[in-house]
């Protein structure tokens, strides 16, 4: 950017001192320049969600999020950093738990005290997390961890139980056989033709047999 697209009052107005030299006079020009050639970022900047790649941490760290980590991929920090303060709000909370578990990637169920109260003290709660894409870490533990002490009462206890989830989609196929057999008394050749797929699922069979003797044509 050159120097001619400097706001006019830049050309004529320093913070320095009268006794300034023509060196720090020319730092603060190039300064100067150097800021106003930055595109504006407002109102973005504090929008997690489009901010810069290079911001995310920076507002996460504004925001207090707890158990920051670096290895994260930049969704889950541009939700965590966007969510810091509903979190906050949802502290100590069944939702609270899930919704902050969520957006770190796992899955979750927790299951309160007063829900098995032969089997949990007052104040406990159970918790169930689940990674279904990632190797089950001392690392991932610890920052589990963290995370529900960050969250959880202060009266509060948990008992935390960590789980690799695997998920698979049923699948259903259809094979076809067609068979077509045709005789002419007295010759009747041997042998016939039939195709058919190899998965397994709903079957439909289909054979077309055709004779002179009367003519006709079945279906089964």
């Amino acid at each position: 950017m050159s120097q001619s697209k400097l706001p006019s009052t830049l050309k004529t107005y320093s913070v320095l001192p009268d006794n300034r030299s023509p060196l720090e006079r020319a730092l603060e020009l190039a300064l100067s320049e150097a800021l106003y050639s930055i595109d504006h970022p407002y109102p973005e900047l504090l929008d997690a969600q489009k901010t810069r790649k290079e911001a995310i941490a920076t507002l996460g760290i504004d925001r207090q999020v707890p158990v920051w980590d670096s290895t994260d991929t930049e969704q889950v920090k541009r939700n965590r950093s966007e969510q810091a303060w509903r979190n906050r709000q949802l502290s100590g909370t069944r939702a609270g738990f899930v919704k902050a578990l969520e957006q770190m990637g796992f899955g979750a169920d927790v299951t309160p005290w007063f829900k098995k109260p032969s089997e949990l003290d007052p104040y406990y709660f159970q918790i169930w997390v689940y990674a279904s894409d990632r190797v089950l870490t001392q690392e991932i533990n610890a920052r589990i961890d963290q995370l529900l002490i960050e969250m959880k009462s202060e009266r509060d206890s948990y008992v935390m139980n960590l789980a690799r989830e695997s998920i698979a989609s049923p699948r259903i196929a259809v094979a076809a056989e067609i068979g077509i057999t045709m005789t002419s008394q007295p010759f009747v050749p041997a042998g016939s033709e039939a195709n058919a797929l190899t998965h397994t699922g709903i079957a439909q069979h289909l054979r077309i047999i055709s004779t002179s003797e009367p003519a006709r044509n079945e279906r089964l």
